[in-house]
């Protein structure tokens, strides 16, 4: 076997149960091509189950291989009925990948509640309610895959509550690769600034993306990290953060 064909085989998923949060976006789109093509079965999760329908024909999956799920998963009550759901149809589930996840501005005297409380449901609350309900289903080699961002290690103003719901994510990422390691389950966070999706840039009309990685690149670490590949990575904060 070359050694081109050892990485591609190290890199199967074949039979494998990836429950991907924030399917339907951005990142989410990309990423359940590239794993689907690795032969995972996907479990694709969103808020709008039209979105997951258009999703699910343009990968041309089987139903067998595919389960489509919308939720709000800031409800815990329906990230129960997913996990239900999953491993009534699959048996257990093998990778967790929480793309799920919303940028607002706000300053510590502009901030409202509302906004401080929807960017922690958003981006710390939904990912630990999926890691909460998945997690006794997971069996030993599992993944957990978390998605923080580079600017809250790096200091950046403007952005109150995702700074502080996003470096929540890097401390329960760490907090639980400690947990769960004696279970032999990883856990591992990317740290991306801005992604190049269409969201990004009508977010931010006037950044020039010329520098932010593309949503493919991204979706390669995220295979990496799910893959017997990084079998010796746990509890790593991964900057994804630039293409140079």
């Amino acid at each position: 076997m070359t050694s081109e064909q050892t990485t591609a085989a190290r890199s199967d998923l074949t039979g494998r149960v990836v429950l991907i949060a924030g399917a339907t976006g951005g990142l989410g789109r990309v990423t359940s091509r590239l794993f689907k093509q690795a032969g995972a079965r996907l479990v694709l999760v969103a808020r709008t189950h039209d979105r997951l329908e258009d999703l699910a024909a343009s990968l041309g999956t089987p139903e067998s291989e595919c389960l489509l799920h919308a939720a709000d998963l800031r409800r815990p009550a329906q990230v129960r009925a997913l996990i239900v759901r999953v491993v009534q149809c699959f048996g257990r589930i093998d990778v967790v990948l929480n793309l799920v996840g919303s940028w607002a501005p706000g300053k510590s005297t502009t901030t409202s509640d509302e906004r401080w409380r929807e960017q922690l449901e958003t981006n710390l609350f939904a990912p630990f309610h999926v890691v909460r309900e998945a997690v006794p289903h997971m069996p030993e080699g599992g993944v957990i895959i978390n998605v923080g961002n580079a600017e809250p290690v790096e200091g950046k103003g403007g952005q109150l509550a995702y700074a502080v719901a996003k470096g929540g994510i890097h401390t329960l990422t760490r907090s639980l690769a400690l947990e769960l390691k004696p279970r032999g389950i990883r856990v591992n966070a990317i740290m991306p600034r801005n992604i190049d999706t269409p969201g990004n840039r009508a977010l931010q009309p006037h950044a020039d993306p010329a520098d932010w990685p593309k949503p493919e690149e991204v979706a390669e670490v995220l295979l990496y990290l799910a893959s017997p590949r990084s079998a010796v990575i746990t509890r790593a904060l991964i900057p994804v953060s630039a293409r140079t």
